[in-house]
């Protein structure tokens, strides 16, 4: 028995070392300040979604954008996945952002939907807030567009310490 724990702990622990060791290679500039420049658009947010229809709620999502391009962006609710993407520069200070997720059947679990969001992004105040516009594309698993969402995104810098 202690042998069968000692070895489902060995697994634990290689388990976890292996998500900090994936995480790590996966940040790339983890832990470094703002670019003054400009023109990058890596760091944590937290992220204000305002949308234009006044039924759809509006939602704060915490965001973490890599120095090599990558955005994961939680989800608004627990029916949807964290969002998975990318950013590129095209323009001094501004950036098109596109990720993609799944929504899920609470009841069942099931993925029932997918989502795209695509954004254009611009520095507002310095380099610690960006907002611009974005367009949701909420789509059934076989691919066909069930609804559009439009709206305004705000993101503000986690600054550590603060």
């Amino acid at each position: 028995m202690a042998r069968v724990f000692a070895h489902k702990s060995f697994n634990w622990a290689f388990v976890v070392i292996l998500m900090f060791a994936v995480a790590g290679w996966g940040t790339t500039g983890f832990g470094q300040v703002a670019d003054a420049s400009g023109d990058s658009l890596r760091g944590a947010f937290n992220v204000t979604i305002k949308f234009d229809d006044p039924n759809i709620p509006d939602c704060v999502s915490p965001t973490m954008n890599t120095a090599d391009g990558g955005v994961m962006a939680a989800g608004c609710s627990l029916a949807e996945s964290a969002g998975y993407g990318q950013w590129i520069r095209v323009g001094k200070g501004s950036f098109a952002v596109t990720f993609v997720g799944q929504g899920f059947d609470l009841a069942s679990g099931a993925v029932n939907t997918t989502y795209k969001v695509r954004a254009t992004l611009s520095w507002t105040t310095g380099n610690n807030q960006w907002a611009g516009p974005f367009v949701t594309d909420v789509y059934l698993p076989d691919g066909t567009l069930i609804f559009t969402a439009t709206g305004v995104v705000t993101g503000d810098r986690i600054v550590a310490g603060q």
